[in-house]
């Protein structure tokens, strides 16, 4: 999917899209991602997701005092193991959301928030036989804003992310899989810190 290869330009034109009087904030994040893993129908195992290193980009502006409207990017490379004797293959994780912040305890730029939102996940396995896959999701989780200055903070966040499967045909599968992955849903949490800038 062209788009989720370019996130910093779409945060950049979110940016240059919003209202000339609203205040915008663009947040670089770091964290560490875990999975539930996956049904493998073929053998009848759970497909298990390496937990590790994720990174996610997020372009706020806001709403009113207490809301802000979000574009967040997230990634994590990973590797997914079959079970079944099948050989492990490493794989990719996008998601690409817009949805918004809402500061409940105080005004946008400090304190603790809510943060949610809805857009599609896209899977890119690196492994011949297997084609990318683009499902729709959502993110809900909560976070928490250290103001270092006017215009400088840092964020901590942790956010759950499930990705609708509903696949009857298998996961990755272009017709002929080895190994069939089945499930309703792909669920993976994220914990994150990064650095805010607001203008």
């Amino acid at each position: 999917m062209k788009l989720l290869r370019f996130p910093a330009t779409i945060a950049v034109l979110f940016l240059l899209a919003s209202p000339a009087d609203a205040q915008v904030s663009a947040t670089a994040f770091g964290g560490y991602a875990v999975s539930e893993g996956i049904d493998n129908d073929t053998s009848g195992e759970r497909a298990g997701v390496k937990s590790g290193a994720a990174f996610g980009i997020a372009a706020d502006y806001d709403l009113d005092s207490s809301r802000q409207l979000q574009l967040f990017y997230g990634q994590q490379n990973t590797t997914l193991n079959p079970g079944g004797g099948q050989p492990r293959f490493d794989f990719d994780v996008r998601y690409l959301h817009r949805g918004g912040t809402y500061f409940f305890d105080g005004p946008i730029g400090r304190g603790p928030y809510a943060v949610g939102g809805v857009g599609v996940t896209h899977f890119s396995p690196d492994l011949g036989g297997l084609q990318s896959e683009t499902k729709a999701s959502l993110n809900v989780g909560f976070g928490y804003l250290w103001p270092l200055g006017r215009a400088v903070a840092v964020r901590a966040e942790a956010r759950a992310f499930v990705t609708l499967l509903n696949n009857s045909g298998g996961l990755f599968c272009s017709g002929g899989c080895t190994v069939v992955l089945r499930g309703d849903a792909f669920v993976q949490g994220l914990a994150m810190v990064g650095l805010t800038a607001r203008f």
